[in-house]
């Protein structure tokens, strides 16, 4: 029986900028990621990107690639219930015993539409079984909001992606087109850049933190 875990990104790219690395060791620990896009992203790179993310996502050995297709920046505006039933569904298909998905504090408003959407659908409730829900940092986002105590990101798992940074970079290289020249942390220096600061945090030399909303030792 496969062991399933999902990652829910707003747009194409947010479901690799922030978990990449981790994700393809998981997936070489023997679980099945499924990603997941909540909204279409960009409109001048939407006649392709879709192609790219299957791209981008097979490189780190996920198969899976599921675009919901909410329109760009929007998601606000539709019924909240909608968005948190289309996660409710993929839940009870693939029954994952982790969800990685956006931080609540980021700037922009499609990731946390997200990240309510997915802490409402994975809820605890009883004879269901407990979903881990951890949070990754989307640079260019996360980083750009105001720096309070109730949004700031606050990383509490850390984990060593030395040996699978430069498949995260490869990976990305397929979403080109999201990708920005440095100093933009949206670049490929700014992404191991981020990478080697968490890295200097736990003594490795590249890592990706998240910030753990729940997780059940059973």
């Amino acid at each position: 029986m496969k062991d399933y875990i999902l990652v829910i990104g707003a747009h194409p790219d947010d479901e690799l900028l922030g978990s990449a690395g981790t994700l393809k060791r998981l997936i070489d620990q023997g679980y099945t990621v499924v990603s997941v896009v909540t909204a279409l992203g960009r409109k001048e790179e939407a006649h392709h990107i879709q192609a790219f993310g299957r791209l981008a996502n097979k490189k780190l050995g996920i198969e899976e690639v599921i675009f919901l297709g909410h329109k760009n920046l929007e998601l606000e505006m539709m019924p909240r219930h909608k968005l948190t039933k289309d996660i409710e569904a993929l839940i009870t298909k693939y029954n994952p015993s982790k969800i990685f998905t956006h931080h609540y504090g980021d700037m922009n408003i499609d990731h946390r539409i997200t990240f309510e959407a997915v802490l409402t659908a994975t809820r605890p409730l009883p004879n269901k079984k407990p979903i881990e829900l951890i949070t990754f940092e989307t640079v260019s986002s996360t980083e750009w909001n105001t720096y309070t105590h109730d949004q700031v990101f606050k990383p509490n798992y850390f984990v060593n992606v030395t040996d699978t940074m430069d498949l995260k970079v490869e990976a990305l290289k397929e979403y080109d087109v999201e990708m920005r020249d440095f100093p933009h942390p949206r670049s490929y220096e700014g992404v191991k850049a981020l990478a080697k600061v968490r890295g200097m945090t736990v003594g490795v030399p590249y890592a990706e933190a998240f910030e753990i909303i729940r997780r059940v030792w059973l």
